[in-house]
């Protein structure tokens, strides 16, 4: 009866959660690998600090993520990784016959993989999804300015960016679909622009000059167009800040790989033409 009543309880929850998470029902944890890992997570979650919890929700907010659908699931995948790799570690040092030092050393190579791999993963993904962001800004504002000439108003012009964005950059339609939801149901608009402005690097200028505009009531599409311009430029001296750069970075290379082959060809003959000519003083 107990374990019966536990499967009831765990059923409850689940469905509790999902509903209220926006989730698509799911009649047990087990059914698919992501509903297995979201329910191993939910139960592990209590062993981490809230201060950490916080750090993941925003470090799978700037990720691209929903983070109350995909908190519970990264928290099991890194409990199954921390477990998995130190056991896949230790099977192939068995079977390839190693010594115990090299068991010992794999095992461990394999705790440190499978504690890190997940946040190093989650970290790529962040850099990419900045990446993409600061790429998709400036487009973004500019179709927010020709949006906003046509007589559109905020949410309309909001939506419609995000559905011409959504197949050359998925992860700016995703911020402004964010964005969309926090402005229906926050009771304040600038609240939704600092939740924005929080999201990324490339987004927070954008997000506080929106915040501004609302609070002050100076006109949207001059506060755009203002942003649009001061990014691009920016983009522009990022650009040539590297231009700069890129002669420095070629001097190790050309150092390395250009120089020894020149000496090469341009000494080869030479040394060659001495070490006959002593070969025929010595006959």
């Amino acid at each position: 009866m107990l374990i019966i009543r536990e499967m009831h309880v765990r059923a409850l929850d689940t469905r509790v959660s999902n509903a209220v998470l926006g989730m698509p029902y799911r009649s047990a944890p087990f059914q698919d690998v992501t509903g297995w890992f979201s329910w191993l997570g939910m139960r592990y979650r209590r062993f981490y600090a809230e201060e950490n919890l916080d750090q993941l929700r925003t470090i799978l907010h700037s990720s691209g993520f929903n983070h109350h659908r995909t908190l519970p699931t990264w928290i099991g995948v890194k409990v199954v990784s921390m477990f998995l790799f130190p056991v896949i570690a230790l099977l192939l040092a068995k079977l390839s016959g190693r010594a115990l030092a090299d068991v010992v050393i794999f095992t461990l190579m394999g705790v440190v993989v499978g504690i890190m791999g997940p946040r190093l993963i989650l970290s790529v993904m962040k850099r990419r999804f900045d990446a993409a962001i600061r790429q998709g800004t400036p487009d973004m504002i500019d179709l927010l300015v020709v949006c906003s000439e046509a007589g559109m108003g905020m949410e309309g012009g909001l939506g419609r960016v995000a559905e011409e964005m959504k197949p050359s950059n998925p992860a700016m339609a995703w911020v402004l679909h964010r964005l969309l939801e926090d402005l229906r149901m926050l009771p304040n608009r600038i609240d939704a622009f600092d939740n924005l402005a929080a999201t990324s690097e490339g987004l927070r200028r954008f997000g506080t000059m929106i915040s501004q505009s609302l609070q002050y009531g100076t006109p949207l599409s001059q506060a755009l167009r203002s942003i649009a311009v001061d990014l691009r430029r920016e983009r522009m001296t990022k650009l040539e800040e590297r231009a700069h750069k890129l002669g420095a970075k070629l001097t190790i290379p050309m150092v390395l790989f250009l120089l020894p082959a020149m000496f090469v060809i341009m000494g080869g003959s030479p040394i060659l033409h001495l070490v006959r000519s002593f070969a025929s003083f010595g006959k």
